[in-house]
């Protein structure tokens, strides 16, 4: 059950992680990962109640990414057609703040369920890979400031893009490493 809620979770971050719109509309989903966050999730709740609460928030990214399987391309395209939409700003925020509980929870979870087995490696990695995941997201917010500066921020958007796919594959090695080296414990932690 363990590596079976690992693997969701892995291809899960895939779909949050990786965004590629050909004309506004994702094809690589964000709803589907936290589809899949949500299977996983539920399968890996027995273990810690760090995952039922990602689990419950999660729920709120089902939703909220709906929203963004279609975006309407910035017109001119790039830096330059830059247009604000307060709905989409709020939107946005709403995202990044359930989005960041989410993840959070869910290393939260593996490091109780790390702590519980002893695996000091696993309990390690796990708030490495959260502090990673936690940098990208404010860098991400970072780029938005720096969209007023066009040079800087086409420079900032490619060493993010290099950035943002090396943490994405990390994560996803270790969600798998955590799969091969967890098992089901179902004492239920108390936090």
């Amino acid at each position: 059950m363990v590596r079976s809620g690992f693997d969701k979770l892995f291809w899960g971050f895939l779909f949050v992680m990786i965004d590629f719109r050909i004309q506004g509309f994702d094809i690589i989903p964000d709803v589907i990962g936290y589809i899949l966050f949500a299977v996983g999730f539920h399968m890996l709740a027995v273990n810690s109640t760090f995952f039922k609460k990602a689990e419950n928030f999660n729920y709120i990214m089902v939703i909220v990414s709906i929203f963004y399987i279609y975006e309407k391309p910035t017109p001119g395209g790039g830096v330059s057609g830059i247009h604000f939409d307060l709905l989409g700003i709020l939107l946005g925020l709403v995202s990044l703040v359930i989005g960041l509980i989410v993840v959070y929870h869910l290393f939260m979870g593996i490091k109780d369920m790390a702590s519980r087995q002893e695996k000091a490696e696993i309990y390690d990695e796990a708030g490495k890979r959260w502090t990673q995941y936690l940098m990208l997201q404010l860098a991400v917010v970072v780029l938005f400031l720096l969209i007023f500066i066009p040079p800087l921020a086409i420079v900032f958007i490619v060493v993010l893009l290099v950035v943002s796919i090396v943490i994405t594959v990390s994560i996803m090695k270790f969600m798998r490493k955590c799969g091969n080296n967890l098992h089901d414990d179902h004492t239920m932690s108390t936090s």
